[in-house]
């Protein structure tokens, strides 16, 4: 069974955070992230079973940030796993909706439209109450509404919430803080190794969300069903791994130009999020966040 889930928030340095902790000797935790309990995977109840290879005595763990901001992940995962512990890490909501577009375009989620014109589609969206991926670039966000769910399913004392700043500053202290919480005996700092790993490009240059857009669709294809994509053949992989290369190298080369959020959506969002803020407030000290 797991023992823990790095719940999310999307594009707010948890990989940074799995990396390192699988390198611990006592915890388990597969690469990548793991879609259990949504479908179609659900179906077959992988939490039963996906622990089965794990070293005996670790402490058993996934990642999946679409987690957090999901009523039907709350309801599945409070029922199949009631004493499970989770870690939380936050973003400054502007900035993660923003990333979360692009990153949606970039793998050809969602389709490849001006920033501005894109994210007041993904409020429309999500005003209108829609089950998309639109709709949730900007629900995702929405931190406040979607603890208080988790806490009402679970002890608050299950949380370890940390904010991205916080992580990216002290990564060793972050890992710290989750060992301890997920139940590592003894001194948690002893056996911790950092994880240089590889760059996680963010791509926000409209021409080259484009080039890796098509990449994406080259790679993958749609889950029916699902959110989700699938791979392709590896002939299609293949190919269109040299557009999504492309990109990548040129956004490393800082060689990216970044589109401006107009005055107007900005003021949208801004007081949609204080709003939520207000929730969060009442739920843990959000001023430790460092985006308020």
């Amino acid at each position: 069974m797991i023992d823990f889930i790095i719940l999310g928030a999307q594009k707010a340095a948890t990989s940074a955070l799995q990396d390192s902790l699988r390198l611990h000797p006592s915890v388990f935790m597969p690469m990548g992230e793991s879609p259990f309990f949504e479908d179609p995977d659900f179906a077959s109840q992988p939490w039963e079973t996906f622990s089965e290879t794990a070293p005996s005595g670790t402490i058993k763990g996934i990642k999946r940030p679409d987690y957090l901001c999901s009523d039907q992940a709350i309801e599945r995962i409070s029922t199949a796993l009631p004493e499970c512990k989770f870690i939380v890490v936050l973003r400054e909501p502007i900035s993660r909706t923003i990333s979360s577009y692009c990153y949606m375009v970039r793998h050809a989620h969602l389709p490849a439209l001006p920033l501005n014109v894109g994210l007041a589609e993904c409020l429309r969206a999500y005003e209108a109450g829609e089950n998309s991926r639109a709709a949730t670039v900007i629900s995702y966000s929405l931190y406040g509404a979607y603890l208080d769910k988790w806490f009402q399913a679970y002890p608050k004392e299950n949380f370890l919430v940390l904010s991205q700043k916080s992580v990216g500053e002290n990564l060793r202290g972050a890992l710290v803080q989750c060992l301890e919480h997920i139940g590592v005996e003894g001194d948690a700092s002893a056996d911790i190794a950092i994880k240089a790993g590889e760059s996680n490009v963010g791509l926000y240059d409209p021409k080259m969300l484009k080039i890796a857009r098509i990449g994406s669709l080259l790679k993958t294809r749609p889950i029916k069903g699902s959110y989700r994509r699938e791979p392709r053949s590896i002939p299609m992989r293949a190919f269109g791994s040299l557009f999504s290369k492309y990109a990548e190298a040129r956004a490393l080369q800082k060689q990216q130009i970044r589109e401006t959020l107009s005055t107007d959506l900005t003021e949208k969002l801004t007081h949609l999020f204080d709003r939520d803020l207000e929730t969060l407030e009442a739920l843990l000290d959000a001023r430790e966040l460092g985006w308020k």
